[in-house]
């Protein structure tokens, strides 16, 4: 059930008139998961669920489905064609000047964009100005409980104890002139994981990419696609997992390694460039989050993507520089992006974001990234996944 008071009083802070939830099977996941709906909840019809800054919130659902809200509170209104639905929808919002949708201008934030632009076309015929609740919405998708921040360090913990274990068994298994490929080493790492009692999503397996292959983000080896392991060949893992339990929060991190005795200084000197400009991300946040300042999603990203300019890589960086963090990998709120995206949601208390830049050289048979989380706590920011790797390591030196 949601806290229609908690709702109401965000809405009154964003000088709002009322939040607008409207969804067609599924369209809108926010609104599901902000008014509690069931799991999985397929409903045929539109719907839309009315919250004003005050007084009761309004169900608007079909005849055919009339029952699909009932565990809201709230007066139901039931249409049955669509000239009742547009009817019923300028009574419900009649006197409504200002209402918050899932809408960006220019589909600017597609993850939180997600209502047509027809609906939002009626909305505006109506009467009322839609605005966008997406800088709003974070504070039901993204903020943590206490309970949840400690389950993102455990995973974060268990993680790093799986990297050591897959890295002593990578040295092992190389000392010994095994073969091996990419995919071995991610089946490996899973095992790992999961001795650990890291649960992992389908599809969650960690990315395991040698060489060229690293110079695809977000290259995964399968069973039937995926290149051998050999001494002297630089391995990229990315490993992503959450403790059990539905609430628990995703730890993510990405760690370089070299399979021989000695790091190339081409290597080297293009990992240094990603450490800094990782490094440069995090005192931002630093020292904007902890002055208590606004400090936006596309901010961090400017200043993680101006250090690899400078240094003349800027168009290998082809990725925003990290993405908001949940109980999925990939959460809801404020992501540091200006590139793929223009984030201009503020970074709030009590959630979680990684950061990752990377070089992607495929022509050079080449890729690098480095990823830590970091959690921005009301004590200050917390970075997670460390000591943070600052230089490749060379696994038979």
């Amino acid at each position: 059930m949601p806290d229609i008071a908690h709702i109401q009083e965000v809405i009154v802070a964003e000088g709002i008139d009322g939040w607008l939830l409207f969804d067609f099977r599924r369209s809108n996941l926010i609104a599901h998961r902000v008014l509690g709906l069931p799991p999985n909840a397929f409903f045929s019809r539109r719907w839309m669920y009315y919250i004003p800054a005050q007084g009761a919130p309004t169900r608007l659902v079909s005849a055919v489905e009339a029952h699909v809200l009932d565990m809201l509170p709230g007066e139901r209104r039931v249409y049955r064609t669509w000239r009742e639905y547009q009817a019923l929808l300028g009574e419900i919002l009649k006197g409504a000047k200002r209402v918050a949708m899932e809408y960006v201008p220019d589909n600017g934030i597609p993850y939180v964009s997600l209502v047509d632009a027809g609906t939002v076309e009626l909305v505006r015929s109506l009467g009322p100005e839609v605005v966008s609740s997406a800088d709003f919405t974070q504070r039901f998708e993204a903020v943590l409980t206490p309970v949840q921040i400690e389950s993102h360090r455990e995973a974060g913990r268990a993680l790093l104890r799986a990297r050591d274990g897959i890295l002593a068994w990578l040295r092992d298994q190389l000392s010994r002139d095994a073969e091996l490929t990419e995919y071995d080493v991610q089946q490996e790492f899973s095992r790992l994981m999961r001795a650990e009692g890291l649960h992992l999503d389908p599809g969650e397996a960690p990315l395991c990419a040698v060489n060229g292959n690293a110079g695809n983000p977000h290259y995964s080896p399968t069973a039937e696609r995926h290149s051998p392991m050999r001494k002297d060949d630089l391995l990229l893992l990315d490993f992503s997992a959450r403790m059990p339990g539905d609430e628990s929060v995703v730890a993510d991190y990405t760690w370089m390694t070299y399979l021989g005795a000695e790091v190339p200084a081409r290597v080297a000197s293009l990992f240094a460039i990603i450490r800094d400009a990782r490094d440069a991300g995090i005192a931002l946040l630093r020292e904007r989050f902890e002055a208590g300042k606004r400090v936006e999603g596309w901010e961090v990203d400017d200043a993680v993507r101006a250090v690899i300019q400078a240094a003349g890589y800027g168009d290998a960086f082809v990725h925003r520089t990290g993405h908001n963090i949940g109980t999925q990998v990939h959460g809801n709120g404020a992501h540091l992006d200006n590139y793929e995206t223009h984030d201009t949601r503020p970074l709030l208390t009590n959630t979680c974001t990684s950061v990752e830049p990377g070089i992607y050289l495929p022509d050079e048979g080449l890729g690098l990234r480095t990823e830590v989380d970091v959690l921005l706590l009301e004590g200050g920011i917390e970075v997670t996944g460390v000591p943070a790797q600052t230089e490749v390591i060379p696994l038979l030196r």
